[in-house]
C-alpha cells in the first residue's frame, strides 16, 4: 500500500525502533525470533506492507549487520535518549529522503497486526497530525505504534535537550489524534523477557472436509515418533468447555475468577474468558499455556500470522482456503493437494501417498527447529 493520496505525494517513511539496550531480555531483542523469523523482519514487514519505504534504527553493531543486507540502517544522533533518540534520527532520515510522515514501530511489539497500521495511515491522510493507536497503557495509547507528521517533530530536538525521555509524554505534547484501531489491547503487548514469546509453532489449514484433522494428527504422531516434545492446538468455534452449574462453571459464573484450573489424578483443563468481540491472541495462548513446549501443531488459525500448511482436496471445495497467490504473503511451508496444476510456488505433497505427513514434519522441522 502506498502513503500516496489524492494526487497529492505524501510518501510515508517506516521505521522499525530498535535501539533499546534489551537489558531485560538478556540479548538484543531484535534478533530474537517469533516462529523463526526475527522480531526485526517481522516489523520490518508489517511497515512494508503500507509504507512507501522502510529502514531501521539500530545502534547495536551485531543488529545494524543482521539488517543491512534487507533494509537500510541508520544509528540514534541523541545517545542515551530511549525511543525520542530514535524517532529524532527518524526525523533526520525522513527529511533527507523527502518523505512527508514516519510511522514508527517498536522491534519488541510484533503482534501489531497489518490492519491496525492499514487504519493509522488512513487516518494520518484524513487528519494531517501525528495519530497514535488507542490502547490501554497509562497514557492511554501507544507512541510507538504512530504516524507522525515530519513537521510535527520540530519540537524534538528541543525536548530531548530539556532532559525528557517520555514518549507518551512527548507524543501527548502534540495534541494527536488517538485512533481506534479496532484490535485487543493484547496486540500492543511487548516483548520484555525471553518467555514473553511463544514456542514456535505452525498452523495446517483447510477447508472444511479437506482432511485437515487427519494431517494434523499424522504430523503430530510423526514428530513425537522424532522425540519432539510436541503439542497441539483446535480452532474452533462456539465451543464450551465448562457445563453450568458445575462446581468449575460456579467459580467463574458466580465466583468471578478470571481463569479456573480444572485438575485431577491424570489430567488438567484451563477454562477462561476473553475480551467481548475479539478471540485470544493465539501467540498469548502459547507463551501462557504451552510454554514448554518444543514445537506446537495448531489446527486451523487460519488468519494467524505464522507457517502454514495448506490442505486442498478439490473434491470437498472449489477453492482452496489461501491459494497459489497467497503462498508468498502467507509463508505457507507446503501444499498438500490433488491440485497440483493451480501454480503453487511452494512444495506439492499427495495428500494420499504414504510419507505425506513425514515430508511435512521434515518441513515444518527445518523451518521452525
Amino acid at each position: 500500500m502506498s502513503a500516496r493520496t489524492g494526487g497529492h505525494e505524501r510518501p510515508l517513511l517506516g521505521v522499525v525502533l530498535a535501539g533499546g539496550e534489551s537489558r531485560r531480555f538478556g540479548s538484543p531483542k531484535a534478533l530474537a525470533t517469533l516462529h523463526a523469523k526475527p522480531l526485526w523482519q517481522v516489523a520490518v514487514g508489517r511497515l512494508g506492507a503500507v509504507c512507501d519505504r522502510v529502514e531501521v534504527s539500530a545502534n547495536d553493531p551485531v543488529v545494524a549487520g543482521a539488517v543491512r543486507s534487507t533494509a537500510a540502517v541508520f544509528a540514534d544522533s541523541e545517545p542515551n535518549a530511549g525511543p525520542l533518540g530514535g524517532l529524532h534520527a527518524a526525523r533526520r532520515r525522513a527529511v533527507e529522503v523527502g518523505a512527508g510522515g514516519i510511522m514508527v514501530l517498536a522491534v519488541d511489539t510484533p503482534w501489531v497486526p497489518r490492519e491496525a497500521l492499514v487504519r493509522l495511515v488512513e487516518q494520518w491522510r484524513s487528519h494531517g497530525r501525528a495519530c497514535v493507536a488507542a490502547t490501554g497503557s497509562p497514557w492511554g495509547f501507544e507512541p510507538l505504534t504512530a504516524v507522525y507528521p515530519v513537521a510535527s517533530l520540530d519540537s524534538l530536538e528541543d525536548a530531548l535537550r530539556g532532559g525528557h525521555r517520555q514518549a507518551g509524554a512527548f507524543a501527548e505534547s502534540l495534541n494527536p489524534v488517538v485512533v481506534d484501531t479496532g484490535v485487543a489491547s493484547a496486540r500492543f503487548r511487548s516483548v520484555n523477557r525471553p518467555e514473553d514469546l511463544p514456542p514456535p509453532a505452525f498452523s495446517i489449514v483447510g477447508n472444511k472436509n479437506s482432511g485437515k484433522t487427519t494431517l494434523t494428527v499424522a504430523v503430530i504422531a510423526e514428530l513425537a515418533r522424532r522425540g519432539r516434545r510436541v503439542m497441539s492446538v483446535k480452532h474452533g468455534h462456539h465451543f464450551r468447555l465448562d457445563t453450568p452449574g458445575t462446581d468449575s462453571w460456579r467459580h467463574r459464573h458466580e465466583g468471578g475468577a478470571e481463569r479456573v484450573l480444572l485438575a485431577g489424578p491424570d489430567e488438567f483443563a484451563v477454562m477462561g474468558g476473553w475480551e467481548t468481540g475479539s478471540e485470544p491472541p493465539l501467540d498469548l495462548l502459547l507463551s501462557r499455556h504451552l510454554v514448554d513446549a518444543e514445537i506446537v501443531v495448531v489446527e486451523g488459525y487460519r488468519h494467524e500470522e505464522l507457517p502454514r500448511v495448506e490442505i486442498f482436496r478439490s473434491t470437498a471445495q472449489p477453492e482452496p482456503a489461501l491459494g497459489p497467490e497467497a503462498v508468498r504473503e502467507w509463508g505457507i511451508l507446503a501444499v498438500v493437494t490433488d491440485r497440483g496444476d493451480l501454480g503453487w510456488s511452494a512444495s506439492v505433497l499427495d495428500p494420499d501417498a504414504a510419507d505425506t505427513a513425514v515430508r511435512v514434519a521434515d518441513a515444518a522441522e527445518e523451518a521452525l527447529l
